[in-house]
């Protein structure tokens, strides 16, 4: 029903409101751009209140323009408060932290203080006109689909074959990706942190600045595993399950096993990509290693948070987003995949 509803009441966006889409999708262009052409090997790049600002602009940006697209009745309180924040945090970098010195030096002083007036007076003008548009109060007025998604999508009620076709699937293992990305950088931490602590055997690198400094640096290898969980281990789990007549012991055996296969192969192919004269782990030394790039204890280790995802943490999460608004799943995975684009392009970009 109100899917329906939406339909009918969905109106042309007009003039005005598709300026004000262009204004947030300018917003992230020029965040994109000032992560491209920062330099995380210089010493002084540092996450600060600059950063900060700039990953908040091109996550509220993006869902800004997602929730004008949809014409919805939370556009205009979402972007009035969001685009006000990005403001005070503006403000408060360039004349509080003295961030307007690095711009004085590259820009010079006039062109500085025409750019902040111009990106000031111009998030104004959108606050203004959005606060006091009827025409955009009228058009904006589309309900959000606020029904939790239910289990029709979910791996316990739904066949694979089902599941890969539909939008939720693929929304949800992306998020997944992004989510273990970050979180795997600080899995990383926390492992180096046990090997200081005699915990575990190995040495690390204390002046690796991607590991220690850039605490949002991306570890694609750690979310494309969680990827793998969500496409491969634990249907293959679930298979293994109903072949074994359902022997929780022996499909937790077999489970693990193909879990220390995929692990064990994604390691050593990131090795070989990205890791070929050793500038980011040796393992040579290690006993039971493989070429320096794998060794027994980290694939053991691996296998058994692996395991734990597939058995508990996956299906977890997997509920919890079932319960969870359509819309607000698309909204987060919208600010998900804008917060990644700007960090892929700061640590994967240079130009």
């Amino acid at each position: 029903m109100l899917e329906a509803i939406a339909k009918t009441e969905r109106k042309p966006l007009g003039v005005k409101l598709r300026l004000v889409q262009g204004y947030y999708g300018i917003v992230l262009l020029v965040g994109f751009f000032y992560a491209a052409f920062i330099n995380p090997d210089d010493l002084r790049f540092v996450y600060d209140l600059s950063m900060l600002r700039a990953i908040v602009q091109m996550c509220t940006s993006a869902i800004a323009i997602w929730l004008l697209q949809k014409r919805s009745d939370r556009a205009i309180p979402f972007c009035i408060a969001s685009t006000a924040v990005c403001i005070v945090l503006s403000a408060i970098d360039v004349f509080g932290m003295g961030a307007n010195i690095l711009v004085f030096n590259r820009l010079g002083k006039f062109a500085t203080f025409a750019f902040v007036g111009v990106e000031y007076l111009v998030a104004g003008a959108v606050i203004a006109y959005l606060a006091c548009s009827k025409n955009a109060r009228r058009i904006l007025s589309v309900p959000l689909d606020r029904r939790p998604q239910g289990p029709g999508n979910s791996w316990h009620e739904m066949r694979y074959r089902q599941r890969i076709r539909t939008w939720p699937f693929w929304r949800d293992t992306i998020m997944y990706f992004i989510v273990f990305s970050f979180l795997g950088h600080w899995a990383e931490i926390l492992f180096c942190r046990l090997i200081l602590a005699g915990v575990f055997m190995g040495g690390y690198d204390p002046t690796n600045a991607m590991l220690w400094d850039q605490w949002l640096f991306p570890f694609s290898a750690e979310g494309t595993a969680l990827a793998m969980v969500v496409l491969f281990l634990h249907p293959l789990k679930q298979r293994i399950y109903y072949k074994t007549g359902k022997n929780t012991p022996l499909t937790l055996l077999l489970s693990f096993l193909a879990n220390a296969a995929v692990c064990t192969s994604i390691d050593f192919l990131t090795g070989m990509v990205a890791n070929q004269h050793y500038e980011l782990w040796d393992y040579r030394d290690m006993p039971f290693n493989f070429m320096g790039q794998v060794c027994l204890q980290n694939s053991l280790v691996y296998s058994i948070a692996a395991t734990i995802i597939v058995w508990v943490v996956y299906p977890l999460m997997d509920r919890a987003l079932r319960k969870m608004p359509r819309s607000f799943a698309d909204g987060l995975f919208v600010g998900l995949v804008a917060f990644y684009a700007f960090e892929a392009a700061l640590h994967f970009f240079n130009f």
